[in-house]
């Protein structure tokens, strides 16, 4: 994909942006996140030129670690980390992710921490909840989230930035409108329950409904085929 088609998208997805703030009275600011899973290596370059200073997102550990070491010469890049995480693979994804979003279990953010011990970083994650309730997606119960975020908030090398989830894949608008309000809902409660450890992302919306994770309180979103992937 040329470099004028992603500005041109970007473009468009700023646009929207802006127009659902207006609609919706939002006065904070919206964050996207390039998912580049599936982009090939000149896409990115191309993508990269733009100078659009967005991070970039990788979901395998092997595929972080490559494409760090293949735009090494870029500087400035930061790399998030969206993927079911496996233990094995955890001390590629601490080296090289600025956000790890995905950290769906307390023992996976344990091994997560200790790995940042000995990289000599505290490491920022945001918490995934299993929003849609499908067996097949990461993600804590969102039952359990009192009990989470205090036993992952004394882990020492870790900070807790947010909340993230993934909604159904479904055509059913107000499903996945209940899907976005219930996480909206718990980062609403953290911020209450836990003030002085509070946290300031929520990361919902990808390319095929965005529109309704800013409608619900999202400042983070994910966007993959809308931006660097011809749909």
């Amino acid at each position: 994909m040329k470099a004028d088609l992603i500005f041109q998208k970007y473009n468009e997805i700023k646009n929207n942006i802006n127009l659902l703030k207006e609609k919706y009275n939002l006065n904070y600011d919206i964050e996207i996140v390039a998912v580049s899973k599936y982009s090939s290596l000149e896409t990115i370059k191309e993508f990269l030129s733009l100078n659009l200073d967005l991070p970039l997102a990788e979901s395998k550990a092997q595929s972080l670690r490559d494409r760090v070491g293949e735009f090494k010469d870029f500087k400035n890049i930061k790399w998030h980390f969206i993927g079911r995480i496996q233990s094995n693979k955890v001390k590629y994804i601490v080296k090289f992710a600025d956000l790890i979003q995905s950290v769906d279990s307390i023992e996976i953010a344990e091994i997560i921490n200790k790995e940042a011990e000995k990289n000599n970083k505290i490491q920022n994650i945001l918490l995934q909840f299993n929003i849609s309730n499908e067996s097949q997606k990461g993600g804590f119960n969102l039952t359990d989230y009192k009990k989470v975020y205090q036993n992952i908030l004394n882990l020492k090398n870790i900070k807790i930035k947010g909340l993230m989830g993934v909604a159904s894949n479904s055509d059913d608008s107000n499903l996945i409108e209940n899907e976005f309000e219930s996480l909206n809902k718990i980062y609403n409660d953290i911020n209450l329950e836990f003030d002085k450890n509070k946290v300031s992302i929520l990361s919902i919306g990808m390319t095929s409904d965005y529109h309704l994770a800013i409608k619900l309180g999202a400042n983070m979103i994910r966007i993959g085929s809308g931006l660097l992937v011809n749909s």
